[in-house]
């Protein structure tokens, strides 16, 4: 028996601009206009449809239209009112459900299990919408201003019952055509939220093929490649996140895109990460996580120790803080930048340095060093 919406308020939550939206998606077409409405009609396998929509939502009797158009809509599509109502709310929306096999049967998870998915799930996002800024191996505690204002878009939908489906909701802005060719439009004028949303369905695939990859050959070059399709060492942990809160029997991802903006094309829809490959997505996410590069980072502290190394040339360790963190960082000098670093140590005057920071074990070094200052009391650096 299929459900039958009745509630007012769930009728009321219904707006007619996401109505409308819906209908022209799915190939209505307006047949008239009256005051406070119109007419939408379709034909399908030749019979017609028919339905009012009202465009004012304050109309007395506006909840009892909207559910003779889900009537109407139920017949046409063969398809219950409570799937139809799902999608009437995000229309606009690109929608990614991570299917977790591992829950019960009833499709529940214990609250210890759900704190944990619905962490990683945000992590998960937030991974991706780094990469739609830049692809890096490894995306460190200060995280893109763009990337943090995606998390306060998107939304978690309801989850679907079967095993336990999460729904991620990233919202968009419907398409106006400004050129010719609709799919240039859609790929010049890409909204983030949907760039963010087509980086995950890229990093997840890839995630699964390089995976193989390595599985075969045993060496990390396919991940590094796909670090360029979105992968990275957070994207990697958040799946591992996702697959221990799920009973650790992998994850499914499934894609659809908002219908008021074309698809975007050579897109999967489906991708799987099957427990086999999660020891290999763990190793990958430790071996970025110890080889980081951070280009052109500037660093500031004390010398605090300092290894000549005969004539103008030496090693310097730079008690300074990374990302808020307090780290020994060491770099090798030569020159008049050695010659700073003797100052900075002797003084203990504080130095600054631009460099590629990088990973090493435990270690962090500063390679290419460049544009050395001491900090002077006053502010100001002195060369």
């Amino acid at each position: 028996m299929k459900a039958t919406i009745r509630d007012i308020d769930t009728l009321r939550s219904i707006r007619p601009l996401e109505l409308l939206s819906y209908l022209r998606a799915h190939h209505w077409f307006q047949a008239s206009q009256i005051e406070n409405g119109a007419f939408w009609a379709k034909e399908l396998e030749g019979e017609s449809f028919e339905v009012l929509l009202p465009l004012d939502a304050n109309l007395r009797d506006y909840p009892n239209r909207i559910a003779e158009v889900l009537q109407t809509l139920e017949l046409s599509e063969g398809r219950s009112q409570l799937e139809i109502l799902e999608d009437l709310l995000t229309t606009n929306a690109d929608l990614v459900r991570p299917r977790l096999p591992g829950p019960n049967h009833a499709g529940e998870i214990s609250l210890e299990q759900g704190r944990i998915v619905y962490e990683q799930a945000r992590n998960l996002m937030l991974a991706a919408a780094c990469a739609a800024v830049e692809r890096r191996s490894v995306y460190a505690r200060r995280k893109p201003e763009q990337a943090m204002r995606f998390l306060d878009h998107a939304r978690f939908g309801m989850p679907q019952r079967g095993s336990y489906i999460l729904t991620i909701i990233s919202p968009v802005s419907p398409r106006i055509a400004q050129r010719p060719d609709p799919i240039e439009d859609d790929l010049v004028d890409e909204p983030f939220e949907r760039r963010t949303m087509r980086t995950l369905a890229e990093a997840v695939h890839a995630l699964e093929l390089a995976s193989r990859e390595v599985a075969a050959t045993g060496r990390i070059e396919p991940m590094q490649r796909a670090v360029q399709a979105g992968v990275s060492a957070n994207l990697c942990e958040a799946i591992i996140g996702l697959h221990e809160g799920s009973g650790e029997r992998g994850i499914e991802f499934n894609f659809s895109w908002a219908p008021l903006r074309l698809p975007p094309p050579s897109v999967p829809r489906f991708a799987s990460i099957t427990p086999d490959v999660i020891p290999i997505i763990r190793e990958t996410a430790r071996i970025f996580r110890e080889t980081e590069t951070t280009a052109g980072i500037e660093l500031t502290g004390l010398v605090r120790r300092l290894d000549h190394q005969g004539g103008d040339r030496g090693r310097a360790v730079l008690a300074t803080t990374v990302e808020g963190l307090p780290r020994n960082v060491t770099v090798d000098l030569s020159g008049v930048d050695h010659g700073l670093a003797v100052r900075s140590y002797e003084d203990r005057i504080p130095l600054s340095c631009v460099g590629e920071l990088r990973r090493e074990g435990r270690a962090w070094l500063l390679e290419n060093p460049r544009e050395l200052q001491l900090i002077t009391g006053d502010g100001a650096g002195s060369d």
